[in-house]
């Protein structure tokens, strides 16, 4: 018995062998064949899988895994594990998020919105968002009697501030004002232009004490019809002035139209705006305020 195969060493009879013993030499061929056949194919069960050992020629048989499991590498082979070493996903809507392993964050609720959180352990959250961009941060009756609405304390967590002024109506003087953080001084610089029925103005003015946001008008008296907003951009800036629009519309004591624009540049202080005044020289009887912060 020679001529051992090349990848196996199987010892096969010779020309020789086949004359004078050939039963016996055949059994000991086959027996090899046998041998590494087994050790390549080590399965026992239906669904068994068969990977290479660090042995040659010898395989290990992976047992079929249990309902559910999928295969994944363990120690530099293959290996049955559960879903849940996969992936940490258990209901409809989660999130495949990650801490320092890999994590679920669950569905929000309806509406919520995904932001950035870097307080959560995932560095994600669900979150309300709020209705709208703009946030009512004051409102109510103008003071009954007196001229002034004066709001203070104004919250600078916003980019914006717009102040609804909803029919104002009171009498002894019609010209509306408008003053920020109470300043009386000469620092403000405007230009009005508007249309009321039968007469039409514009002026441009610097140095002014306040915002003239309606003026040069008949009196303005015996009516609830009168509106204004007021913006007032990027009012926290403590880098330079700011920048204030209003627009004003009103039946005067004929019942005519009238309306007036004012764009204003306030030079005072650099500081942020937490108080607006709006005047009306003297006498309210009625309307109501809304001051929003817009981000």
């Amino acid at each position: 018995m020679t001529n051992p195969t090349s990848n196996y060493g199987w010892v096969l009879p010779t020309s020789t062998d086949l004359v004078t013993d050939l039963p016996a030499d055949f059994e000991v061929a086959l027996q090899g064949v046998d041998t590494t056949t087994k050790a390549l194919n080590p399965s026992t069960t239906l669904g068994d899988i068969e990977f290479r050992s660090a042995t040659a020629n010898t395989n290990t048989r992976l047992p079929i895994g249990t309902t559910g499991q999928v295969l994944a590498v363990s120690g530099g082979v293959p290996a049955w594990t559960t879903t849940a070493d996969v992936t940490p996903l258990t209901t409809k809507g989660d999130l495949f998020t990650f801490t320092t392993v890999d994590a679920r964050l669950g569905v929000g609720t309806n509406g919520q919105v995904l932001t950035a959180d870097s307080t959560a352990a995932t560095g994600l959250a669900w979150a309300t968002p709020t209705s709208g961009s703009m946030t009512s941060i004051a409102s109510g009756s103008f003071p009954t009697g007196s001229g002034t609405l004066s709001l203070t304390s104004i919250s600078g967590a916003y980019t914006h501030l717009q102040l609804h002024c909803i029919a104002w109506n009171g009498s002894g003087n019609n010209t509306v004002i408008a003053r920020l953080n109470g300043d009386t001084g000469a620092n403000y610089t405007f230009s009005n232009g508007g249309f009321t029925t039968g007469s039409a103005r514009a002026s441009g003015l610097g140095s002014q004490t306040s915002f003239n946001l309606c003026s040069g008008d008949s009196a303005i008296s015996g009516n609830n019809k009168n509106i204004t907003v007021l913006d007032i951009p990027f009012y926290t800036n403590a880098t330079t002035g700011k920048i204030v629009n209003a627009s004003t519309g009103f039946l005067d004591a004929t019942s005519a139209r009238a309306q007036t624009t004012m764009n204003g540049y306030y030079s005072g202080t650099n500081a942020a705006v937490t108080q607006i005044d709006f005047i009306y020289g003297s006498n309210w009887s009625g309307g109501t305020y809304v001051l929003y912060g817009v981000k």
